[in-house]
């Protein structure tokens, strides 16, 4: 596996899609939330790099979970396997409830092993941020995310409950 992150471009319109539509097509969680913006062509992808650049520029509606956010594309040589997020500037809420990295797997290329990869690649790239203790969150019913965060280093911190969703957070962290 040569994994590496990539920010999203006009060059990615044609993976990106593929990618957004293999998870709709899955009825797969839409994680990060990034994926919750439709994205069936063109049009939709120029309107998705807009609204990354709102969000990086801290111009955005989730402004009370974290300021600027950062969008990465997984690639596995040329091939496109999956997506993540880096939350920066964490409110009280965020860093209670959403911790500072996402990602989500292409469903095709689940169980595989790039979960764990690119977890590892925010990570160094939260770091490289200047991130010091990067939150990692899952809901109780997430059976592979504790997997991943074992692996990967992170130490549990403990467990609340949403007062947004009702369900059960469990939080990690990476020093």
């Amino acid at each position: 596996m040569e994994m590496y992150l990539k920010e999203f471009s006009e060059e990615n319109s044609t993976d990106y899609i593929a990618l957004y539509k293999e998870f709709i097509q899955y009825n797969s969680d839409l994680v990060p939330d990034i994926l919750d913006i439709k994205c069936e062509n063109i049009d939709d992808y120029h309107n998705l790099l807009k609204e990354i650049e709102n969000r990086r520029n801290g111009n955005h509606i989730d402004k009370d979970w974290y300021h600027d956010g950062y969008y990465y594309l997984a690639y596995d040589n040329k091939e496109i396997v999956g997506l993540g997020c880096i939350r920066n500037n964490l409110t009280e809420k965020g860093y209670e409830i959403w911790g500072n990295i996402a990602y989500g797997i292409r469903p095709t290329k689940r169980k595989m092993g790039y979960g764990t990869k690119i977890a590892m690649l925010l990570v160094d790239e939260a770091k490289e941020m200047g991130i010091k203790d990067i939150i990692l969150c899952h809901y109780e019913t997430n059976e592979i995310s504790p997997k991943i965060f074992n692996k990967i280093g992170a130490k549990y911190l403990n467990t609340v409950i949403s007062p947004y969703s009702g369900k059960t957070v469990l939080r990690y962290i990476i020093k």
